[in-house]
C-alpha cells in the first residue's frame, strides 16, 4: 500500500463533475462517517468525509484530534486541523492508497464532535468502482468497506468547468 500525497495548493484549473452523491460510509451507535460526493478531475477524484459522534465516542475523537487541549473555544469557531484519526484507504482496479487529509476541520463540545476533511486520489477508476475503506476504532467507528459506482467518468478533460476560462 502506498500513500499519495494532496497536489500543490495551487489553485486548481477545473471545477470538477459530481461523479457520485453522498453515502453513508461507516456509522456505529453514535459515531457515523459520511461522503458528502465525489469531484472527479481530469487528474484525480476529491473525496470531502465528514465525522460526527456523541457522547462517549465524541469524547474519544475529541481527545483523538485535540490531544490534551481544550477544543471549545469561547467565539466558537471550530479549530483548524488537518485531517483527525480517520482511517482512510481507496482501492480502484489493483491499486489500494491510505489517503491522507489534504484539509480539515474539526470541532467538539461537551457531548458533540464534527470533522470534515477532503482526501485526494489521484488518477480516475477505468471502470468507474472505487472501494472506500474507513476505520476509527480508537473513537468506536468500526473498519467499514463501501464500493461506489462513480458515473460520468467519460470526457473529464472538456467536461470539468475551467475556473478562469
Amino acid at each position: 500500500m502506498t500513500t499519495d500525497d494532496w497536489p500543490s495548493l495551487e489553485l486548481p484549473e477545473r471545477l470538477g463533475v459530481v461523479a457520485h452523491g453522498p453515502a453513508l460510509l461507516a456509522q456505529a451507535p453514535d459515531i457515523a462517517a459520511g461522503l458528502r460526493c465525489v469531484w472527479a478531475r481530469p487528474e484525480g477524484l476529491l473525496l470531502p468525509v465528514v465525522v460526527q459522534a456523541r457522547g462517549v465516542h465524541a469524547d474519544a475523537a475529541s481527545r483523538q484530534t485535540f490531544g490534551g487541549s481544550d477544543p471549545v473555544h469561547p467565539d466558537g469557531d471550530a479549530a483548524d486541523v488537518f485531517g483527525s484519526a480517520v482511517r482512510v484507504v481507496a482501492r480502484a482496479g489493483d491499486r489500494e492508497v491510505e489517503l491522507d487529509s489534504a484539509h480539515g476541520t474539526a470541532s467538539a463540545g461537551d457531548d458533540d464532535f464534527t470533522a470534515e476533511a477532503a482526501y485526494w486520489l489521484p488518477g480516475v477508476p477505468d471502470d468507474g468502482l472505487l472501494h472506500l475503506t474507513v476505520a476509527w476504532p480508537e473513537a468506536g467507528l468500526p473498519e467499514t468497506t463501501t464500493t461506489l459506482r462513480l458515473e460520468g467518468l467519460h470526457d473529464l478533460e472538456t467536461r470539468a468547468l475551467r475556473l478562469l476560462g
